[in-house]
């Protein structure tokens, strides 16, 4: 082997690892990885708490490698987590999941099933509700491309607020 070409392979050795990770992180960020929102656990617990402290319930409806709904969790309800502790809990509900929880009459209910009964088919979508899951406001269905979604869903989150704590 000529030394040009060693040193050719050498250096595709040596890029080998960087290069291999590249594929992973485009498909971590394709996935909306890093940016994670809690899922449900309990309905009656959640319910209890948003009477106990008179908050509302934002239900973020997805479907993994869903472009849009990357975007909406990452960049408008991630950040929310912890600029809202204690005045909104978000959850997020895969609409074709099995993942199963405690529904708000204590039996096991899937995610897909709580999907239905919002009439979601697509997504995202963005639908805030009060202690017994009934709906605060219309839902925000797709993603607003004008650049008001943020501006939107402020004024759905205020208005549920609102609403919870009897305005």
């Amino acid at each position: 082997m000529r030394a040009a070409g060693r040193r050719q392979a050498l250096a595709r050795l040596a890029l080998a690892p960087l290069l291999a990770s590249v594929p992973l992180a485009v498909s971590a960020q394709r996935r909306g990885e890093g940016a994670e929102l809690p899922r449900i656990d309990d309905l009656r617990s959640l319910s209890a708490q948003m009477r106990r402290e008179r908050i509302p319930l934002l239900l973020f409806f997805s479907t993994a490698g869903c472009p849009f709904c990357i975007e909406v969790r990452r960049n408008y309800l991630a950040p929310r987590l912890n600029e809202s502790a204690g005045s909104l809990l978000i959850r997020e509900v895969e609409i074709v999941s099995r993942r199963a929880f405690t529904g708000l009459d204590g039996a096991a209910q899937t995610e897909a099933q709580l999907a239905a009964r919002f009439g979601v088919r697509m997504v995202p979508v963005v639908q805030l509700v009060d202690a017994a899951l009934a709906p605060i406001g219309k839902p925000l269905i797709g993603l607003e491309a004008s650049g008001f979604y943020d501006g939107y869903l402020s004024a759905a989150i205020e208005e549920a607020q609102r609403v919870m704590r009897g305005q």
